[in-house]
């Protein structure tokens, strides 16, 4: 009987720390518990034991939009920025989700502190552009992007707009800014 007790009780652990491992995954499609299925409505559910605070209608260069900040209830500070598809819309499916917590990680250990070196060890670069500020890295497996400033770059590098900048002019250490999961994009 004490056997069944002991094996009973290590079941429970394992799944606990597998769910406190998933709450914080970043998969293609999903980050924690934010998946390609996911709607707005459902979010203040998801992130019950967090706070999130709504900025309806920014607007970029292009498009107006809704985001969501999620803010960690303990320490204040932000875990993620949510878009959704459609403005306004609380049945409107998650576009894209940016990482803005650390422990929020790829199951090869990848977050928001690793390094572009660290990235191109562990995931598949689709291919990079250039922006006027950022390098702008999409990683395959992920259907997500970094964003990696051109100061980041050799000197050399910094300020040649026509430049063409392959994975092998990146140098290892350069640190991400941005780290964007698409959802539904």
């Amino acid at each position: 009987m004490k056997k069944i007790g002991i094996l009973l009780f290590s079941f429970l652990l394992i799944g606990a720390c597998t769910q406190k491992e998933n709450q914080y995954i970043i998969k293609n499609k999903q980050v924690g518990k934010i998946n390609d299925s996911t709607k707005v409505s459902q979010l203040e559910q998801i992130f019950s034991n967090d706070s999130i605070v709504k900025n309806t209608e920014g607007v970029s260069a292009f498009e107006s939009y809704d985001e969501f900040v999620v803010f960690d209830k303990n320490s204040n500070e932000p875990l993620l920025l949510i878009i959704p598809e459609e403005t306004n819309n609380p049945e409107s499916l998650i576009k894209q989700v940016e990482i803005l917590d650390p422990r929020y990680k790829t199951q090869k250990g990848i977050n928001i502190n690793s390094s572009y070196g660290e990235i191109n060890k562990a995931h598949k670069i689709k291919k990079i552009e250039t922006s006027l500020n950022y390098i702008v890295v999409y990683i395959d497996d992920l259907n997500a992007i970094v964003d990696i400033k051109k100061s980041e770059l050799p000197l050399r590098l910094q300020n040649n707009p026509g430049l063409k900048i392959d994975k092998t002019m990146i140098p290892d250490k350069a640190k991400i800014k941005h780290f964007i999961v698409f959802i539904n994009e």
